[in-house]
Order: structure tokens, then C-alpha cells, then sequence
């Protein structure tokens, strides 16, 4: 059976990413963001980024879901233009003496639930605020997990604010 529906080939063509986050700031200096705030700095923020596209989703850990063509872009590139926009957001509004971190991994093992859970082959990322990267990766045990995945399966990326 053939499949003609209007997206069939393009869907072999899109990536997806989900989107969680962490913050680590203190609250009186940052203000936290609640789920959607932080959605709304992606699709606002990715907006106007040709082949890629970001919209909140129901799940209790993820909470974006970013979408972009694999034709265009590397998944690297696409969690790089995520800790961009979260660390423009943050600056525009006056924050400084932090760290975004976006730190992902692409899931190589089974699903454990239908979507919008993270599926098999695609990338979670984990975006993260601190004001001390190397003590957050150590809490999280950075070094074993990316460790544990050839390195074309996994990124971390820094920006300063």
C-alpha cells in the first residue's frame, strides 16, 4: 500500500527533537520559567528560522517539541539554535553570569510510549540553566552517559548569558 498523503515524503525527511529543562538559578536573580514560557521562547524564537519549527507538548518530562528538516540541518545545529534562543532570551531581559546548556542524546532504545513520549532515533534535549556547567554535569554523571553513546549520538553545546 502506498502512502498519499501530503507529507509521506517529506516526513523521511524531518527530524524531532524534544525539549526539557533544567534550571539551576537562583530564583531572586532569574526568573524561573514555567512550562509555557519556556515553550513560547521557542516558537517565538525559532520562528523565523527557515526549517524548523517548535511547538509545546503534553508530557510530563518534555516539554517542546522542535521539528526541522534533516535535509538542512544536523541535529547539532538544531540544539545549538535552541541554546541560542534561550540565552538571546535571557540577555534581552537583562540576565548575565549564566551558562545554557543544551546537552542531547538521540534515544536508541525502544519507545516506552506513544508520542509525544520520545521515540527510537529521535533526540531529547535536555536545556539546561546554571551558573556552573562542570558541577551540573557531574551531578547528572555527564561523563558515564555521553560515555555510554558513540559520540555521532550525542551533543553539548554552551552559550554564556
Amino acid at each position: 500500500m502506498t502512502d498519499n498523503s501530503p507529507n509521506a515524503s517529506a516526513d523521511a525527511t524531518l527530524g524531532r527533537m524534544l525539549l526539557s529543562h533544567n534550571f539551576t538559578l537562583p530564583e531572586a536573580e532569574v526568573h524561573p520559567l514555567n512550562r509555557e514560557e519556556f515553550a513560547d521562547v521557542f516558537v517565538k524564537g525559532l520562528s523565523d528560522v527557515a526549517g524548523i519549527e517548535s511547538a509545546p507538548i503534553d508530557n510530563p518530562h518534555w516539554v517542546v517539541e522542535v521539528s526541522y528538516s534533516s535535509e538542512k540541518y544536523t541535529p547539532t545545529a538544531v540544539g545549538q539554535q535552541c541554546a541560542d534562543v534561550l540565552a538571546e532570551y535571557r540577555k534581552t531581559r537583562g540576565a548575565k553570569g549564566f551558562t545554557v546548556m543544551a546537552l542531547g542524546g538521540v534515544k536508541n532504545t525502544p519507545a516506552t510510549g506513544p508520542s509525544p513520549s520520545l521515540q527510537t532515533g529521535e533526540w531529547g534535549v535536555d536545556v539546561v540553566e546554571t551558573r556552573d556547567p562542570e558541577e551540573f554535569l557531574e551531578e547528572i554523571n555527564w561523563d558515564k552517559l555521553a560515555g555510554a553513546k558513540p559520540t555521532e549520538d550525542i551533543f553539548r553545546i554552551d552559550c554564556a548569558v
